[in-house]
């Protein structure tokens, strides 16, 4: 099949909404990383922009070299239910349990294009950082993963790999489905990194990012097995399989960040679907009453992000593309609150300490949390959106407070902390009259029964409401 007609039927059907190249260090996961994380800052940024513009799919094919190798085959996980934690990294808590889609249809489909398939595999996804800490980005970012087929090309050789790609291409069972390829480059780029330093490194890392930025693999087909092998690569086949995809739908490739601070190439790239000739695919929602004009910049960004959330749209990669607003530009905590027109809580979720890079990423984050996570309440609802209103409360850098005397409720919200528990609330709240009242709140919320020995710390807040 020509490449024009594999545009001309891809602009047709549609099946493959976007494609992804992430790494998986799971230091830069927060829980895991305590910090560390801030080494790889451009590739939390990169990876925080992807997953904000990526509309969730119906189904997500993940390509991990971390699931297990079978030879001269693409390996596919048939477990039945998926699950795994972050345990082996110390952050044992943060657990994951994407629904696992059937795979038969698709291994149907590449059987029949030519590319063995071995389908076998276990549900524990513990073991396969390749698979964790993508999705734990993209959980994030949606509220909630999409069934989710899993899969390694590690098996293949480059030239299978691009072939399998190619195959995915004319792949379509009536969904929207997402490629997402998981790999590190090299793990030689410098001296002291994790395999040793091989000069091969650097020269393999450069060939992967010219090939994505052309969106063809031709820089990577004469690279050698015996060069790859001392470059310490990791996810060549899944960026192969990648360019596969793209080359065989069109379309350009975006890199949106590389480093490699550890010793290890990390590339964050995204490609999305064409648009089909007369047809416009939304990038934001259409716009609808009420949903946010004439608000404040902060208030609009919350709505906005949910709005799109609820819809299945992308959303919004920056502030700019909202409402401008010089707030952007600063790293602020923030808190997202929802509630009904009547004035009841709907959903709250903030931070008291920055964790994006900008302010208007944190209300993104944030936003996507207080409609979809807040365990108070189940997830929102399209429907829920008329009778929605939004206000985020920006927040100053917490500083201690020696006892009541220094809490004013009405001015300063309050954390309440003790043995490893802690209780936030904001200040000026309705029906919250006293600094006594709002500190036994605070410590009520975080399971604190005896105030004896706690620690008060107490912020201010610009408060930005009105829809």
């Amino acid at each position: 099949m020509s490449l024009m007609m594999s545009q001309r039927r891809s602009f047709l059907k549609m099946s493959w909404i976007w494609s992804a190249l992430t790494p998986h260090p799971p230091i830069i996961v927060p829980e895991v990383g305590q910090g560390g994380e801030s080494g790889a800052a451009a590739t939390v940024e990169g990876l925080q922009r992807l997953t904000e513009a990526l509309r969730k799919p119906d189904v997500l094919l993940l390509l991990s070299p971390h699931q297990p190798y079978a030879p001269g085959a693409l390996f596919v996980n048939s477990a039945r239910r998926l699950h795994g934690s972050f345990a082996p990294f110390g952050a044992p808590s943060v657990v994951l349990a994407p629904g696992s889609a059937q795979p038969e249809a698709l291994v149907k489909h590449l059987a029949g294009a030519g590319v063995t398939v071995r389908l076998d595999g276990s549900p524990d996804l513990t073991p396969d950082q390749g698979s964790l800490v993508p999705l734990y980005f993209l959980d994030r970012a949606w509220g909630g993963l999409p069934p989710v087929v899993l899969a390694s090309p590690i098996g293949l050789d480059p030239d299978g790999a691009l072939e399998t790609g190619r195959a995915l291409a004319d792949f379509d069972d009536g969904r929207r489905w997402a490629l997402l390829a998981s790999g590190d480059l090299s793990h030689r780029l410098k001296p002291g990194a994790p395999a040793g330093y091989a000069p091969e490194g650097c020269a393999f890392d450069a060939a992967v990012v010219q090939a994505l930025k052309s969106a063809a693999p031709d820089p990577l087909l004469d690279l050698t097995p015996d060069f790859t092998a001392r470059a310490g690569e990791c996810g060549l086949r899944s960026v192969m399989t990648m360019l596969g995809l793209v080359g065989a739908l069109g379309g350009d490739i975006e890199v949106l960040s590389y480093e490699g601070p550890f010793g290890v190439g990390y590339c964050n790239a995204l490609w999305r679907a064409p648009e089909a000739p007369g047809r416009a695919v939304p990038d934001k929602a259409p716009a609808r009453a009420g949903d946010g004009a004439g608000l404040p910049p902060c208030v609009r960004l919350a709505r906005e992000t949910v709005v799109r959330l609820l819809r299945g749209l992308p959303l919004p990669e920056s502030g700019e593309e909202v409402a401008p607003s010089p707030l952007w530009r600063e790293r602020r905590a923030c808190f997202v609150s929802i509630k009904k027109r009547n004035g009841a809580l709907r959903g709250c979720i903030g931070t008291l300490s920055p964790s994006s890079p900008s302010l208007d990423r944190e209300i993104i984050a944030n936003a996507v949390l207080a409609s979809t996570r807040d365990p108070r309440f189940p997830p929102m609802t399209e429907e829920e959106l008329e009778d929605a209103v939004f206000s985020v409360d920006v927040l100053s850098e917490p500083e201690p407070a020696d006892g009541i005397a220094q809490l004013d409720p009405k001015v300063f919200g309050v954390i309440v902390s003790k043995g490893g528990r802690r209780g936030v609330l904001l200040p000026d709240l309705e029906g919250v009259d006293t600094a006594e009242e709002q500190v036994a709140i605070a410590a009520r919320k975080a399971g604190i029964r005896d105030l004896e020995g706690v620690s008060l710390e107490r912020f201010r807040v610009e408060r930005h409401g009105g829809g």
